[in-house]
């Protein structure tokens, strides 16, 4: 996908509340038990995170809940030396049940240089688009996957220089399960997988949507409907 994407790193950086000293996100094991998180009424999702290329030292991300047709970041988590073979690549996060979307990605270089995408809007902590979403339910420790998300500058523009985004969601790794399974052995045992799913350039209307593009369409306010709205004779 190429689009504008804004790089506020001061804002963005701000939110998230990272620094490149900052610690992998943790959260407390005797807190995750199905009794504990279902007398708080919140989950846990854990994911792994990673990024193109070999200059990120540390990597954090934005996770956000989409308020009508945007998106609000709510809670920033992070990943520390993602180059280590012995700590996992995982960051682990306790939330209320919702549908929650990864909003920035931020890399830290082994310089210390921060590197930060996403696509904001002009409003402090609210984004146009989303990288990827999973939901979370209460009482729950679900792994929602491995996110791999890399940026690359593709060619020189009037309008500022376009950025291709590559987004991918898989089942982690053998060596990384194994991993988890031996640094954090109770939420290894607690958790069951469901993948995140990724939303960036899933720019289909919703059905309320189609429904007043249709409207406006027998008005004479609209010439063409997207194709997810036509009928479906039409789209044959």
């Amino acid at each position: 996908m190429i689009g504008r994407l804004a790089r506020s790193i001061a804002a963005i950086a701000a939110t998230i509340g990272l620094t490149a000293c900052a610690q992998t996100s943790r959260v407390d094991v005797a807190e995750t038990t199905p009794q504990a998180l279902a007398s708080k009424g919140t989950g846990v999702a854990v994911m792994r995170l990673g990024v193109g290329g070999t200059a990120c030292q540390h990597i954090q991300a934005l996770i956000g809940v989409r308020e009508d047709n945007h998106f609000r970041g709510v809670r920033g988590v992070k990943v520390a030396n993602i180059r280590s073979v012995t700590n996992s690549a995982v960051a682990e996060v306790e939330l209320p049940p919702a549908e929650y979307h990864v909003l920035a990605y931020r890399c830290i270089t082994l310089r210390g240089t921060p590197m930060t995408i996403g696509d904001d809007a002009d409003t402090a902590n609210v984004y146009r688009t989303s990288i990827a979403k999973f939901t979370l339910r209460a009482g729950e420790v679900v792994n929602v996957g491995y996110l791999q998300y890399n940026a690359v500058k593709t060619r020189s523009s009037m309008f500022g220089r376009p950025i291709r985004q590559e987004v991918d969601v898989s089942d982690w790794p053998l060596e990384e399960l194994e991993r988890f399974r031996k640094n954090r052995p109770e939420i290894f045992a607690r958790m069951t997988t469901r993948l995140m799913q990724v939303t960036l350039g899933d720019e289909a209307p919703s059905d309320e949507a189609c429904r007043r593009l249709q409207q406006l369409q027998r008005e004479g306010k609209v010439a063409t409907l997207p194709v997810d709205c036509a009928p479906r004779t039409a789209r044959r």
